[in-house]
């Protein structure tokens, strides 16, 4: 209520009741209650939807892509070049050559007939004696080739090409029965 219209409506009770109270005359009889005047009711407010905004979601920024670093190659070791072999020299033909006989077992079995055989040494890009197996047998002169002596050299045999592990030392004039396998 506006505070005008309730000032004046407490007025209007007070007089309502002074003027009740000055009769000298007591009834019985209730008296008629005064009725306020009709004030103004007030109106409520009309509550006019107001339109009320739809939170916009706000975009979540993007991260910029971040460089992913390269990795730092890892330099591969250089590798030492392994000196070319020497050309295997002439056959000195006045140099008794170092005689090797024995057996040839591939996988444990007796190598079939025609089976290479050579012998080596590890500076040259030839053998120095070569032979093939007969019934599961060899011989191999390994000659001396060159100027300078191949005695107390370490010798190398191969089988079809193929390294047997097994070695021998040079002699001049030397035999020597050496079985030779390839597991």
């Amino acid at each position: 209520m506006k505070p005008i219209k309730a000032i004046f409506a407490v007025a209007a009770l007070l007089f309502i009741l002074s003027a009740c109270a000055s009769e000298v005359s007591r009834t019985t009889e209730p008296l008629p209650t005064a009725i306020p005047p009709a004030a103004d009711t007030p109106t409520p407010p009309t509550v006019t939807p107001t339109a009320t905004a739809t939170p916009v979601p706000t975009p979540t920024p993007t991260p910029a892509p971040t460089a992913t670093p390269l990795p730092t190659p890892t330099p591969l070791p250089t590798v030492t070049p392994i000196p070319p072999l020497d050309p295997l020299p002439a056959v000195v033909t006045s140099e008794i050559p170092h005689v090797f006989v024995g057996k040839v077992t591939i996988g444990g079995v007796t190598a079939i007939d025609n089976t290479d055989v050579s012998v080596w040494l590890a500076e040259f890009d030839a053998p120095i004696g070569t032979g093939i197996t007969s019934g599961g047998n060899y011989t191999v002169l390994a000659n001396q080739h060159g100027s300078q002596s191949f005695v107390g050299q370490f010798l190398i045999f191969k089988v079809n090409g193929l390294n047997t592990a097994q070695t021998a030392v040079w002699q001049k004039g030397g035999a020597t029965i050496l079985d030779l396998s390839l597991n």
